[in-house]
């Protein structure tokens, strides 16, 4: 799973210090990381995985972990349900995860943009699949200590995870090395989602 951004921003001494970002988003930073805790990239890593097994959690489906990213899947999202179709029963979908740091270019506009390589764009679009793919990045703040905050209401998490069907991705050209995804911001990976993507899953061999 790779990352935009990897290194650690300076360690911020003081709790409920108020952090900027932008010209109108003011958060709390509620922690500070010590120096030598997990790389930057491995705490984006985990909290993707952590987003995403939350959602699902929700939606009533269970996740399978793969031990490599060789095949160009990060999780794969199943589903207990029997959807009463031809190779409806228990289906599930792959994810590719990425995360990357909320800024001010990305954090404008109905679309969020990200370039995905070669190899992974024809792994997420292999036609002869057996599994539906689905892209999804995750944007956070580049602090740490504002990736969550608790209330009496309970805990939110300051982030956003965009998704793109595998399906739905721009053709790659002949020689082409790269390809940019425009992921619209309405493509959010809420749990109503992954049962909509689910679903989808369940009918693809249907008649």
């Amino acid at each position: 799973m790779s990352r935009a951004m990897v290194g650690r921003p300076s360690v911020i001494d003081w709790l409920d210090t108020l952090a900027t970002y932008g010209d109108h988003m003011t958060m709390t930073v509620t922690h500070a990381v010590p120096d030598g805790s997990l790389p930057q990239s491995a705490m984006q890593e985990e909290i993707s995985k952590a987003y995403v097994h939350m959602v699902a959690s929700a939606a009533g489906l269970t996740l399978l972990d793969w031990k490599t990213d060789y095949a160009g899947i990060d999780v794969t999202v199943k589903s207990l349900v029997d959807y009463q179709c031809v190779g409806g029963y228990q289906p599930q979908f792959d994810l590719q995860l990425k995360c990357t740091y909320q800024d001010n270019n990305s954090a404008a506009g109905d679309t969020f943009s990200w370039s995905v390589d070669g190899p992974t764009h024809r792994k997420v679009t292999h036609p002869n699949r057996s599994v539906p793919a689905t892209f999804a990045v995750m944007v956070i703040p580049e602090e740490p200590g504002v990736w969550l905050s608790h209330n009496k209401e309970g805990v939110l998490a300051r982030s956003h995870m965009y998704w793109l069907r595998g399906s739905d991705f721009p053709e790659l050209p002949a020689g082409q090395k790269s390809k940019t995804l425009t992921l619209p911001k309405t493509n959010l990976m809420t749990a109503s989602a992954m049962l909509m993507l689910m679903k989808e899953a369940s009918e693809r061999f249907a008649a």
